[in-house]
């Protein structure tokens, strides 16, 4: 019987020195939330689309880097590639992902005017992965300066005032 308790208490105490070097078997983690701003450059193809005399219709891919001041879910750099359809009329709608150096990525949705200077957009996050899962938020945006070439459909675009706010669960 002795035995018996002495090994009883030498695994409870190899238990909990174990538990005491590596931390509680399950730990809560924090909700991560915050602001952000920076610039984003970007620059890409755009195709004009035969519709109503006196209105531009086009789609767009573009493509740049986001650069911020406060980082977004402790990441500073995106690469950032957008598709979308714009119209004169009834606005843009773009589908973006911003991807990480190590490969997270952020989704959003933006919505706004046609590609022009001084046109501000305005976005959402709606969703991310791996660090970024669960991603939410809003930010916008004014085109501070752009070039477009109508001949050959090139876009090129640089932002003024990014900013934003963001919650991770």
């Amino acid at each position: 019987m002795g035995k018996c308790i002495n090994v009883l208490l030498l695994l409870t105490f190899i238990f909990t020195a174990f538990e005491l070097a590596t931390g509680p078997v399950s730990e809560a983690v924090a909700e991560q939330s915050g602001s952000f701003s920076g610039t984003w450059i970007a620059s890409g193809q755009r195709q004009t689309f035969d519709f109503v005399e006196g209105r531009e219709v086009g789609t767009f891919k573009l493509a740049g880097n986001v650069s911020l001041k406060q980082e977004l879910g402790g990441i500073e750099d995106f690469w950032a590639e957008c598709v979308g359809l714009s119209d004169s009329v009834a606005g843009s709608s773009v589908r973006c992902v911003w991807r990480s150096l190590k490969g997270e990525k952020a989704y959003s949705v933006l919505s706004g005017q046609p590609l022009k200077e001084g046109v501000k957009v305005t976005g959402e996050f709606v969703g991310g992965t791996d660090s970024l899962k669960g991603l939410t938020g809003s930010f916008n945006f004014t085109w501070g300066s752009t070039f477009t070439d109508e001949n050959q459909g090139i876009f090129t675009g640089h932002t003024k005032d990014l900013n934003g706010t963001y919650k991770i669960p």
